[in-house]
């Protein structure tokens, strides 16, 4: 998928407060022009009508007037115009009409059939005629304009108005792109707060009169600098501990070996030799969980998209339990798993197989020879309910809470183990949304660790 090209924020801006204003200087210029001639009609109607009644007067009062007199009565109200005088007589039940007088380019035909307005076109252009009687119906006068002097008027009137919002674009635009660039120089100044950092400043933005619609950008880009610092912080101090566990466990390899070749019997090189196994075995087991834990925190990321199969935690305890069941009968521990009910859930199976594997090695390491280890599957009602119990010597409350942590081994532990199972468990029921609490188990009196998966969505 190619990456689509950025694009400037300050021109898209101006490409659209500019288009808006011509918009609507553009609808401005056709209403200011529709006003105009709608006024120059009424103007050149009234003018009409004027003349027509002042021709009739003139005709009625004198009907023998030379043709002169009703030139100078027809023109001296307006220009551009042509005219005719008609006469009807009535004889015998026929109508006869007469023209008695016509402007120089009127026809000789009428000008119009219509009482009143009209319009039509004549001569090649689109011309307005208006027709009236006199009160006796004796005498017509028609009268026509051409219509480019209403459209001239109009266009006049128009452009007298629109010239100074015509010269003020120009300036409204330059207006426009200072504003533009003023509203957008705090996304100049967070740009340079960024650009100018050091890769290990990674403390909140500090940017001074901050728009309400830039803040959000800031108070992301602050959270995300927070959860970077609390990551590196996490980061420092597992390895840290790591190199302080993984330093023990060295220097005792160190001395068992130097130990081994410094003997002469051979039961004592051998004493020695299995204590080197011994470590390499608990190395083995702290880097597989130091692996694990390095490896949770991107894995939650990805938790969070997943979509698979419902997980059948039943099953998955039956296998952990089977493959664990030889270490447990090593020390006569009675190893037990029971599933009841629908235990299905949401999840990464590979992860709550760590989990259990965790809780049932955990629980092996702690009973003490003879004891008994349970791991018990039900249905919550509102989710999964995985339970862990042992006959161990368990953790004190006031201990419970600690004990979650990395490498924190309590004072009562005599396992060998590097303080981290329980912290895996922990983070893995985290990414599930799971619930973990420690109790005192009923039977035994040891550890008991219950986890409760959230239901299915439906």
């Amino acid at each position: 998928m190619s990456k689509a090209p950025p694009y400037s924020l300050r021109r898209r801006l101006l490409w659209l407060l500019l288009g808006t204003i011509s918009t609507l200087w553009l609808s401005t210029v056709i209403a200011v022009f529709l006003r105009a001639h709608d006024m120059a009609d009424e103007l050149f109607d009234a003018q009409l009508v004027q003349m027509a009644k002042s021709l009739l007067a003139t005709t009625a009062a004198h009907p023998d007037a030379e043709p002169p007199a009703l030139e100078a009565a027809a023109y001296g109200h307006a220009q551009a115009l042509v005219f005719q005088v008609w006469r009807h007589d009535h004889e015998r039940h026929q109508k006869r009409a007469a023209l008695l007088l016509r402007s120089a380019e009127a026809p000789q035909s009428p000008l119009t059939e219509q009482s009143g307005f009209s319009e039509r076109e004549w001569n090649g252009a689109l011309w307005r005629f208006y027709s009236r009687h006199d009160e006796n119906g004796r005498y017509e006068v028609q009268l026509g304009q051409q219509h480019d002097v209403r459209i001239a008027l109009a266009g006049d009137a128009s452009w007298r108005v629109l010239v100074p919002l015509l010269a003020g674009l120009p300036l409204l635009a330059l207006a426009i792109w200072f504003a533009v660039g003023r509203a957008l120089r705090p996304l100049r100044a967070v740009t340079m707060a960024v650009e100018t950092r050091r890769p290990q400043a990674l403390d909140a933005l500090a940017v001074a009169r901050t728009p309400r619609e830039v803040q959000p950008l800031i108070d992301a880009l602050n959270a995300l600098f927070a959860r970077i610092r609390h990551t590196l912080d996490n980061e420092r101090q597992f390895t840290a501990n790591a190199a302080h566990e993984l330093r023990t466990p060295l220097a005792a390899l160190k001395t068992q070996a130097q130990v081994a070749l410094r003997a002469d019997a051979d039961e004592s090189r051998k004493h020695a030799l299995a204590h080197v196994v011994e470590g390499v075995d608990r190395m083995t087991r702290m880097t597989e969980q130091l692996l694990t834990l390095a490896r949770l925190d991107p894995e939650g990321a990805a938790l969070e998209s997943q979509a698979g199969p419902p997980v059948d935690l039943g099953a998955l305890a039956t296998q952990v339990v089977a493959s664990l069941r030889a270490a447990a009968n090593a020390r006569n521990i009675e190893l037990t798993v029971a599933a009841q009910g629908d235990a299905r859930m949401e999840g990464n199976p590979e992860l709550l197989q760590i989990l259990l594997r965790n809780l049932v090695d955990n629980a092996i390491r702690y009973t003490p020879p003879n004891g008994a280890v349970s791991v018990s599957i039900e249905d919550a009602g509102d989710g999964a309910r995985l339970t862990v119990s042992d006959s161990g010597p368990g953790i004190p409350e006031a201990e419970r809470e600690r004990a979650l942590h990395r490498f924190e081994r309590l004072g009562n532990s005599r396992s060998g183990g590097s303080g981290l199972g329980l912290s895996i468990v922990a983070r893995i029921a985290e990414l599930h949304r799971a619930t973990l609490s420690l109790s005192t188990a009923t039977d035994g009196g040891g550890l008991s660790v219950a986890i409760v998966f959230p239901a299915r969505r439906p």
